[in-house]
This record gives structure tokens, sequence and C-alpha cells, in this order.
């Protein structure tokens, strides 16, 4: 049993959280598009292979062995007639059964010398595809990587958001209590304790809610790692995300520089260029069928009724042969059109895998774009996300020492606890944001930053 499938159980059994580089490894190896881009990479390899067939030489075995049954046959021939006038007389002969040994053995070897150049720029054209498979791998990789970081963050999100609907859960628990004993000890009306517990109520279906929210970020997070369940699957949250105040931010490159980076650095675009180029390749290959092909041509043919013997099957290979040698032309003067028709078809797809470089280019463009605006956003408000998680909490205990000091009320604890779950909830978001935001744009520039 591997390491890795170690882990997996583990995690599927809840016995061990899992951290981000853990559920990254295991996206590589079971994450299915990823298994589906290493498979067409695969098979582009293959296809390179397989391309040399049109100028490597060729060579075939044949061979029969069996044996051949005639029943009584009857001939007429035409024979000359014995008595004058001279003429000819039809005369029938007949043949008794007979049976006799076939035996044959051909060794054939071809070898196409020129072709127009077509077999060589398919051999050109499946390299340029094989690389543009390996390209598309990465970019699926990187696109997998990004999504695992996503979904991961999201589970860290939602889990920090229970725990601060848990925090206020339980307060509003202290304050049902609160209530009772002032209710108890005629210092508080009947409404403080139902309103106390209508609000512990409210805030009991919000932990309930998040929760479920929770194990769907859970599942979601178990789908594209690969997993069949997100059942049990708990994470080790980064030190960035658990501090208790915002990490430091690295200054972000402007957008030009960025945009230069995704058009060098993209797996994506690289893989559309190749696919371009490859197009060209074929139809290049595609206008090899216009020239004649030239090839060369030898075979040894055996053929006996005996297996054994000096003219047998097996026996002396000098006698009973026949051995050719020739060079071959063949020029396809006119095939209805399809030669042209194959050029304008491999034209027209080279023209659409150019124009799906310009869609890609646009694409990455406007992802980079996006991708830095966001970030750019969330840096910008940070701060003041900080700044009200702070004065929330000075809030909150500046209420508390005023209802125990006798001149506060509940309703000022209420409103309190309230805008401090909204600031922690926001202080909680803002930070996996960020963090998600720069892995995107991570993912936008194709990896680097």
């Amino acid at each position: 049993m591997t390491a890795l499938t170690v882990l997996v159980s583990a995690w599927l059994a809840g016995a061990a959280p899992i951290t981000l580089d853990e559920a990254l490894a295991a996206a590589s190896r079971r994450n299915p598009d990823v298994a589906v881009a290493r498979a067409d990479e695969e098979a582009a390899a293959a296809d390179v292979r397989l391309s040399y067939q049109g100028v490597l030489p060729r060579l075939d075995l044949t061979g029969a062995f069996g044996h051949q049954f005639q029943g009584e046959q009857q001939q007429v021939n035409v024979v000359p007639n014995p008595t004058p006038p001279p003429d000819f007389v039809r005369e029938a002969v007949t043949y008794p059964k007979n049976d006799f040994g076939v035996y044959q053995l051909g060794l054939g070897l071809t070898w196409t010398v020129f072709d127009g150049l077509a077999s060589w720029n398919g051999i050109s054209a499946a390299r340029t595809r094989s690389a543009a498979a390996r390209r598309q791998l990465d970019e699926t990789t990187l696109r997998t990587a990004f999504e695992v970081t996503r979904r991961f963050y999201e589970v860290v999100k939602q889990q920090r958001a229970l725990d601060v609907r848990r925090q206020t859960a339980a307060l509003s628990a202290e304050l049902v209590e609160r209530a009772d004993a002032l209710f108890s000890a005629g210092r508080g009306t009947k409404a403080d304790t139902y309103s106390a517990r209508v609000n512990l109520g409210n805030d009991r279906i919000a932990v309930r809610t998040q929760a479920a929210a929770l194990e769907r970020a859970r599942t979601d997070l178990a789908s594209v790692i690969g997993l069949g369940s997100g059942a049990g699957l708990e994470v080790v949250p980064p030190d960035t995300v658990t501090g208790p105040r915002l990490p430091a931010q690295p200054a972000t490159p402007p957008v030009d520089a960025l945009l230069a980076e995704a058009r060098r650095r993209r797996p994506g675009l690289a893989s559309r260029r190749l696919a371009g180029e490859a197009g060209d390749l074929e139809i290049a290959r595609a206008k090899g069928a216009y020239w004649p092909v030239v090839g060369l041509q030898a075979s040894y043919d055996k053929a006996t009724p005996d297996l054994t013997g000096d003219f047998g099957l097996l026996g002396n290979p000098s006698r009973q042969y026949v051995f050719t040698a020739q060079v071959t032309l063949t020029w396809n003067l006119y095939a209805g059109g399809s030669t042209r028709a194959g050029v304008q078809r491999a034209e027209a797809d080279a023209h659409r895998a150019w124009a799906l470089v310009d869609q890609a280019e646009q694409t990455v463009a406007a992802e980079v774009s996006v991708a830095r605006e966001q970030l750019a956003s969330l840096l910008d408000t940070a701060p003041t996300v900080q700044e009200n998680l702070e004065a929330a909490q000075g809030a909150l205990r500046f209420a508390r020492e005023r209802l125990d000091a006798g001149v506060g009320s509940q309703l000022e604890v209420r409103d309190a606890m309230l805008k401090l779950a909204d600031a922690r909830l926001a202080w909680v978001s803002t930070v996996v944001d960020l963090v998600v935001a720069r892995a995107d744009l991570n993912r936008a520039v194709g990896g680097g930053l």
C-alpha cells in the first residue's frame, strides 16, 4: 500500500486532517481532469511514434501451409483430326481425383523514398501536437491546483465562519441565563427573557445552516481531490489565515507586466500556439499528395507442393523461388477533387486553430485583469476590515461593562454581538479571499508569482 493510499484512507476515516500540500499531491494523482489530460498526452506521444511509419521501411512475412484436394474432373481439349480433311476436333479427357500439398512462403520489403515530404511533415505535426498535449497537461494541472486551493480555503472559511456562529450562540446562551436571573431577581422583564430565547434560537439556526455549508465545501474539496466522499474530511488551516491580524501582503506587479508574464508562461496559450503550428504543418502534409510517390520494393516468394526435400518449402532456399526488386512510381493525377479538398480542409483547420489562439490570448488577458483587480480591491479593503473587527470587539466589551454596571441593556449587548459576528465573518472572508485571489492571479499568469 502506497503512502498516498494510506493518507487517503486516513482522511476518509477522519483520522488525520489534510494539509494543502497533501491535497495538491492527492489531486495530481486522482483528479479526473488531470488523468484525462495525462492520457491525451500519452496518446499524442504514441501518435509521434506512429507517424514514423511513412518514412521507415516495412517488412512483411507471409506464409501458407496446407493441402489442396481436387475431385475427379473432365477437361475438353482441342486436338488435330487424325483423318483428312485437316481440321480440329474436341476430345474429352477425364482426370481422376487427386490431392497435393500447398506451401508458400514470402518476404516483402517496401520503402517509400519520396512522397512530397508528406510523411516528414506528418512527423513534424505529430511532434508539435505532442508538445501541445504536454502543455495542455500543464494547463490542466495548473487549473486543478488552483481549484484545489480555492476549495481548500473555502473549507477553511466555512469552518472559521462556523466557529464565529458558535461563539455568537454561546454568547446568546449567556444572555438567556442572565435574563432569567434578572427576571427572577425582579430586575428584568419577561419580555427580555423571551427576546433572549428568540435570539438564541436564531443563532442556533445560523449554526446549523453554517454547518451544512461546511459539509458542502468539504464535499466539493473531496470531489476535486478525487475522493468518493467528503464525510469526516478535516483540513489544517495554514498559518497565513489563523493569525490575529492580516499577514503582510507583497506588492502586486502592474497589469502590463502581468500580461507579458502570462503570454510567456501560461501553458494554455503555449498549447494553442503549438496547435496552430501543427495546423500549418498539416497543410504542408496535405499538399504532398500533389507529388508522385517513389518507393522501393523487394520480395522473395517460394511456392511448392512439398514441405521438405531439396525443392520443398523448407529445402534449399536457392531453388523454387521468385525474387523481385523494383523501383515503384505512383502519381495520382486526379482523385475526384479529394486532394484539393484535403488541402482546403487542412487550411480551414489551421485557420480555426489560429483563431483559437487569438481567443485564448483575449481570455487570458481578461483573466489576468480581473484577478489583479480582485486582489487590489481586497488589499484596499483589508485594513478597514481589520479596524472594524477591533472596533466591534471594543464595542462588545463596552456594552457588557454597561450591562454589568446596570446602566446598559441586553439590546445594546445583542446589537454589539451581531456587529462583532459580522466583523469576524468579514475578517475571515477577507483573509481567505486574499489568499485565493493571489492564487487566482498566479494561475492566470501561468505560475511563478
